[in-house]
C-alpha cells in the first residue's frame, strides 16, 4: 500500500489536497514548501516539512537583531500574506524586546516608479542603522536600482538573503550523499527509459538532439550525450531541492523502520501488509536521527523541521570580490522563552553598523 506522499505542496491546489488527506491522516511531507499556514495542525493535521516556514525563518531574522542589541530598525516587507505576518512578528518582537522601528514599509510586487521612488527616499533619508528585510529576491530587484543609484551608507541590512556588507541567514539542510558524483557522471545512454533526461540535457547544455528535429537551422549546437555535469552545481532550479527532498524520503524511511522493529513510543511492531496511514503518520511526527553527515532531523510540534540556521555576512575579497563568510549560528535546540541561541566566532565584531 502507499504509505506516505513526498511532494513540494506549493500551489492552491495542493495546499486543498493537504487538507483533503489530512482528513484521512493521510502522512504528507513537502521539501518546498514554506507558507506559515501549513503548520496550522487544525487545518493540516497530517503535513510536514524538511525545511522551516517563512515565520519561523523571520523569527530567526529577528533574534539577530535583538542579540547584536541594535536599537533603531527599518521593515522593509513585500506587500504580502507573507510580508505582512513576518513584518507583524518581527514589529512584535522588536517593540518587546526595547528596539525602536522607524519606519515599516511595504514594497509591492509589481512594477510602480512612483512607490519604489518614495520607498528609496524614505530609505535613505531615515537616521536607522539597521534594515530588515522580508522581501523575494523578485521584490528586492525593484527598489535595488533606486538604492545602487544613490547609495545608503551607515547602514547593516539584515535579511534571509544576503548581499555586500549585510547579514543573512540560510538553514542548514542535510547534504544527499553520492548525489554530486552521481550527477557528475550521468549519461542519457544510461538511462534510455528516463522521458525527461534528453530534455533536460538540450536544456543544460543548450544543444539539440538530432534526432529530435529532422529540420534545424544552422550553426545550432547538436547534443553528444558525452557533455559533462560535473563542472555544474545544480544545473536546473528543482535539482537545488534535492537535499530537503532527501530528508523527506529518509524520514519515511525511518519512520517505517521504527514501525517494524518497535523501534517508535508505543514498542509493537507493525506488518507492512496491514499498515494504516494513521500509524505511520504517528511515527513519523516522532522521527529523530542524524543523516550521514551528521545533520539532525526531526519535527516540531506543528510538523515543522526542527532547524539550525547559519549566519553569513557579505564581505568583500582582496581581490575586489565578493564572498559570503560564515560568522556563525542560531541554534533553536536551545531556545527558551520564544528567544533562540545565537553563537558567534569570537575574532567577528559586529556591534556597530559600518557603511
Amino acid at each position: 500500500p502507499q504509505a506516505a506522499l513526498v511532494g513540494e505542496t506549493r500551489s492552491d491546489l495542493s495546499v486543498s489536497m493537504a487538507r483533503l488527506l489530512g482528513l484521512y491522516k493521510f502522512p504528507q511531507v513537502s521539501y518546498s514548501s514554506t507558507l506559515p499556514s501549513l503548520s496550522d495542525k487544525t487545518q493540516f493535521p497530517s503535513f510536514l516539512r524538511t525545511l522551516t516556514s517563512d515565520l519561523t525563518s523571520s523569527h530567526a531574522v529577528t533574534q539577530l537583531i535583538i542579540h547584536f542589541q541594535w536599537s533603531w530598525v527599518i521593515i522593509l516587507a513585500q506587500d504580502d500574506d507573507f510580508g505582512q505576518q513576518a513584518g507583524s512578528l518581527a514589529t512584535g518582537e522588536l517593540v518587546q524586546a526595547g528596539v525602536c522601528i522607524e519606519f515599516h514599509l511595504h514594497v509591492p510586487f509589481q512594477q510602480s516608479p512612483e512607490k519604489i521612488e518614495a520607498i528609496v527616499q524614505k530609505v535613505q533619508r531615515s537616521t536607522a542603522t539597521v534594515v530588515l528585510v522580508f522581501l523575494s529576491n523578485l521584490n528586492f530587484q525593484l527598489i535595488l536600482p533606486g538604492l545602487l543609484q544613490f547609495p545608503v551608507a551607515g547602514q547593516v541590512w539584515v535579511s534571509k538573503h544576503v548581499l555586500q556588507g549585510s547579514f543573512g541567514l540560510l538553514y542548514r539542510s542535510s547534504r544527499a550523499p553520492g548525489f554530486s558524483e552521481f550527477l557528475a557522471d550521468l549519461r542519457p545512454s544510461q538511462t534510455p527509459e528516463d522521458m525527461f533526461i534528453e530534455r533536460f540535457w538540450e536544456f543544460t547544455f543548450d544543444c539539440t538532439w538530432p534526432h529530435r528535429n529532422s529540420m534545424v537551422p544552422e550553426r545550432v549546437r547538436f547534443c553528444s550525450g558525452n557533455e559533462s555535469l560535473r563542472t555544474k552545481q545544480y544545473p536546473f532550479q528543482e535539482v537545488s531541492k534535492i537535499d530537503t527532498a532527501y530528508a523527506a524520503v529518509y524520514s519515511i524511511a525511518h519512520a517505517l523502520q521504527d514501525l517494524m522493529t518497535g523501534g517508535h513510543q508505543d514498542g509493537a511492531c507493525t506488518d507492512v501488509g496491514d499498515l494504516q496511514p494513521w500509524q505511520l503518520l504517528h511515527a513519523l511526527r516522532k522521527v529523530h536521527f542524524k543523516t550521514p553527515d551528521g545533520t539532525e532531523i526531526m519535527f516540531d510540534a506543528n510538523g515543522d523541521l526542527v532547524a539550525q540556521f547559519d549566519i553569513f555576512q557579505g564581505q568583500r575579497t582582496h581581490e575586489g570580490g565578493f564572498k559570503l563568510a560564515h560568522i556563525g549560528m542560531i541554534d533553536p535546540w536551545t531556545s527558551s522563552e520564544n528567544r533562540m541561541a545565537v553563537h558567534l566566532k569570537e575574532d567577528i565584531q559586529v556591534n556597530e553598523p559600518c557603511p
